[in-house]
């Protein structure tokens, strides 16, 4: 069911907003919506509910989006930015408590929530500002009067879980690791550093896999540097540590597109991505990769108006099928889609049922969903999809939806035209 009530310790004045209408206000869905969601959760197929919500933000902070997931044990952590906003015109200014890796952890299916930690809390204080307080890729967006080439070289982020059960997390600020489960972390001061990674900066996609013979690793392609914002090449970039975050190496290849943020999956011995085509923002295609030779990519039937958004693709070890849950951004919509493994050359995928509809346009009025980083419970039969909702120049939270991994029953459920 529609579930407002936010599991996160959160102190609310009496002049905020109680969380439930915040959450409310920031999904922007109408009444069709919140019906569907009912019938759904009386069938036991679908849930949503906030996860964290602006309540209290540091400054101009209260844009809360980007989430990444990854379970440990029965741990499920969620790693996201508080930001000033995804559009910066209008969004107002850093804050000392800007972050890019906030996370909150959860042992109850995500029903109720940690307080959330500040992944730079672990930091030494001459890297926890490294450069400034805006992180170094995105001070083009944030503060653009700072030239300073100093600090970590990524954009975006990635979280997984290592075969020994540690949780593995890259972010804007660096790398972070957790021996228990999300309880504690600590920060690999050089690792992605300026002065030990000589590369550009790269922007990666939501998943580090653990290799069984190469290590973590992490997909993406190069960014350009602080004074050269959204410089893509047309490569893919892996990102592999032996020594489980401290140091990485690089591999990359030729894939004749600017592509971005990759969504990687390990399947039948072979790397499965789903990526952004930043040609001209319209569409999402396929990469097979095997680590060691070239790319082969694929066009898919993928495609939008405009404005494709980051996926996640897994698979669904009840239907055999490879599932994705992907934004429909110039309408504001959320679905999941699914292909037969043995049809995964073709890149003709099903489009399975609608999640989620909201009023308002993309970077006006609205944003969302970023939907990449979901976690497949196979214990419970379920998928948590993590998403952010809410204006573009914040306020914007973070919620889950869990939907059962029996996709011809939630299909059926659903109900929902196109």
């Amino acid at each position: 069911m529609l579930a407002l009530g936010c599991g996160c310790a959160l102190t609310v004045p009496a002049a905020a907003p109680a969380p439930a209408d915040l959450a409310a206000k920031l999904l922007g869905v109408d009444a069709a919506q919140q019906d569907v969601w009912k019938r759904a959760a009386k069938a036991g197929v679908l849930e949503v509910a906030p996860v964290h919500l602006p309540v209290n933000p540091p400054g101009d902070c209260n844009h809360y989006g980007w989430p990444v997931a990854t379970m440990a044990g029965d741990a499920l952590i969620v790693m996201h930015r508080r930001i000033p906003g995804h559009r910066a015109k209008g969004a107002g200014g850093p804050h000392p408590k800007m972050s890019y890796g906030i996370v909150l952890r959860s042992t109850d299916g995500g029903k109720t929530w940690s307080p959330p930690y500040d992944l730079r809390d672990c930091m030494k204080p001459a890297d926890r500002n490294r450069g400034g307080v805006v992180p170094l890729s995105h001070r083009a967006k944030f503060d653009k009067g700072n030239q300073s080439p100093l600090g970590y070289k990524v954009h975006l982020h990635a979280i997984g879980t290592a075969r020994n059960g540690a949780v593995v997390a890259v972010n804007n600020h660096g790398v972070f690791r957790s021996e228990d489960a999300g309880r504690t972390w600590k920060h690999f001061s050089r690792a992605l550093r300026e002065d030990t990674f000589k590369h550009p900066i790269i922007n990666i996609g939501p998943r580090i896999v653990d290799d069984p013979k190469r290590g973590l690793l992490v997909f993406g392609n190069w960014f350009g540097e602080v004074d050269q914002y959204h410089k893509y090449s047309e490569k893919l970039v892996a990102l592999n540590s032996r020594d489980g975050g401290a140091s990485w190496g690089v591999e990359e290849h030729p894939v004749g597109f600017k592509q971005y943020e990759p969504a990687a999956l390990l399947h039948g011995g072979r790397y499965l991505l789903v990526t952004r085509d930043q040609n001209q923002v319209r569409a999402h295609r396929q990469m097979t990769w095997r680590p060691g030779q070239k790319p082969v990519v694929t066009a898919t039937n993928l495609r939008d108006p405009r404005l494709v958004d980051t996926v996640d693709l897994s698979f669904n070890p009840l239907t055999k099928r490879l599932e994705m849950v992907r934004s429909e951004r110039h309408r504001m919509q959320l679905w999941l889609w699914s292909i037969d493994p043995a049809d995964w050359a073709t890149g003709q995928w099903r489009r399975e049922c609608r999640l989620l509809a909201r009023a308002g346009r993309f970077y006006a009025q609205a944003d969302g969903f970023h939907p990449a980083g979901a976690v497949i419970d196979p214990q419970r039969g379920v998928q948590h999809i993590f998403i952010y909702t809410g204006h573009p120049n914040g306020p914007a939270g973070v919620f889950r939806i869990t939907r059962t991994l029996r996709t011809d029953k939630l299909k059926e459920t659903l109900t929902l035209s196109p």
